[in-house]
């Protein structure tokens, strides 16, 4: 490509000049921009002059990036096989992976104004709509539309946007909430419910992490800002720790129903203890005797021969006390107890 020029002489006359080409006219504008520019600029400008340039860089960093990508394969290729120790328990770790249920999961595709389309991998879709409504414990196929619908929004990518706009969709954050929701197995709408909660809890405190861990090593906090920034990131971090366990807390009170099971598992008897081995149940109320017998039906029974203790008889209330000696100066004979002691 060759750009005609025109040179202005004296007396304002129009001479023509041979044209020139357009590396000639880059290195004119080049000397034309003001010393400002930087060079970076500059080489921009040149290229957007010079199309054969543009694709010359283009073309060197297809060629970087295809050099990083072998050199990657490479390394990869280059991995020794694993030990007999890692090949056993891959072997196992196979079989308890083969042996669990397969958890549901699901297509995300954002329509534009259409909304977002969920389907599944196979074209059963009343099948594939049993098994979401077996995930949330339900049949209300309403329901299972609303909880779809808020996860979708939840689990949403939201790093290109910092207001309440609609995010991408995050298929891999979906399916690893119904995977949570599928491992707890709810029994019903409250359930399904505490579970979307736990996996929502979990995605929110795992960014808070991250941004926690990012202030504290990429930013000075030695400041007011600072300070206050990874302050109220702490605290977030603290209170959505503390409402998982509270939210796993809740599900478990709920599935005991109020019960309390306590489990003894060692029983020490010492000298002189007495314990039951067995299952054994006490009911209160008045009245109530040993071996369920009432006060009145305790009347009716025939007595029993007492059983002879080798343990001294205890006195009475009224029982009389035998009278204790006392010293006196007056001579007598000795008792027969004081006469054995001589």
């Amino acid at each position: 490509m060759t750009v005609s020029r025109t040179v202005y002489a004296n007396g304002g006359r129009r001479w023509p000049r041979a044209p020139v080409t357009l590396d000639e006219t880059a290195g004119v504008l080049e000397g034309l921009i003001e010393p400002a520019v930087s060079a970076s600029d500059r080489r921009d400008l040149s290229e957007d002059l010079n199309p054969t340039a543009a694709e010359a860089n283009e073309r060197a960093a297809a060629e970087r990036k295809a050099a990083e990508e072998q050199a990657f394969a490479d390394k990869l290729a280059k991995r020794p096989p694993p030990n007999p120790v890692e090949r056993a328990e891959i072997e196992k770790a196979r079989r308890r992976t083969k042996a669990r249920t397969p958890r549901i999961a699901i297509n995300i595709e954002d329509r534009g104004t259409a909304g977002r389309a969920l389907y599944p991998d196979h074209c059963d879709e009343e099948g594939h709509r049993y098994r979401l409504a077996d995930t949330f414990g339900t049949r209300s196929l309403e329901f299972v539309r609303a909880m779809l619908n808020g996860l979708g929004n939840a689990t949403a990518d939201h790093s290109l946007d910092y207001d309440f706009s609609p995010g991408r969709s995050n298929q891999v954050a979906m399916n690893a909430a119904l995977a949570v929701i599928s491992g707890v197995q709810p029994k019903d709408e409250i359930e399904a419910m505490l579970a979307a909660h736990m996996a929502v809890t979990n995605i929110a405190l795992l960014e808070l992490v991250a941004r926690t861990r990012g202030s504290i090593a990429n930013h000075k906090y030695e400041g007011g800002d600072g300070i206050k920034r990874l302050d109220g990131l702490g605290n977030l971090t603290n209170k959505f720790m503390r409402t998982y366990i509270k939210q796993v807390e809740g599900l478990t009170r709920k599935r005991r129903k109020g019960e309390q099971n306590i489990r003894v598992k060692h029983v020490h008897v010492y000298a002189g203890g007495e314990a039951i081995v067995g299952n054994v149940s006490h009911r209160g109320g008045r009245g109530t005797a040993k071996n369920e017998q009432r006060a009145y039906e305790r009347a009716q029974e025939k007595p029993t021969t007492r059983a002879i203790s080798d343990s001294p008889a205890v006195r009475g209330a009224d029982q009389k006390r035998e009278a204790l000696p006392v010293t006196s100066d007056k001579k007598g004979p000795l008792s027969i107890a004081r006469r054995r002691k001589r």
